[in-house]
């Protein structure tokens, strides 16, 4: 449920407030359904004693720092990347950077292989 959520959306219980705390960003991992997402307000107002997990941007990407979620979801076997100084994880693939890896037009061959899991999508 929460890697098929979309977040930061206008909050639809607070539409007067400032954008920015206003926007849907957080998920708790104590409501009884699959929590949807809420904002700063809606977090004071319904969620003060919930375990919450705050969706951060990076690259345009939904992430989510390490030290949220370890504790809630088995994550041993996802890898991680440091952004910020914070450790996070990319909810679907992190992003390869324009030209990684490749002169314009080159095919390279990498003794590596990603295996990225679909289902999970």
């Amino acid at each position: 449920t929460l890697l098929s959520t979309r977040f930061f959306l206008a909050c639809r219980a607070h539409p007067a407030s400032p954008r920015t705390s206003a926007t849907s960003s957080a998920s708790s991992l104590d409501c009884p359904s699959p929590s949807l997402p809420f904002c700063y307000y809606c977090r004071s107002h319904r969620h003060q004693s919930h375990r919450v997990i705050q969706i951060r941007r990076s690259s345009y990407q939904d992430v989510v720092r390490v030290t949220e979620v370890e504790n809630a979801l088995d994550i041993s076997g996802v890898e991680t990347y440091v952004i910020n100084s914070a450790r996070v994880v990319f909810f679907n693939e992190c992003p390869q950077p324009r030209g990684a890896g490749a002169a314009a037009g080159e095919t390279v061959a990498s003794p590596y292989n990603c295996q990225i899991n679909t289902a999970c999508r």
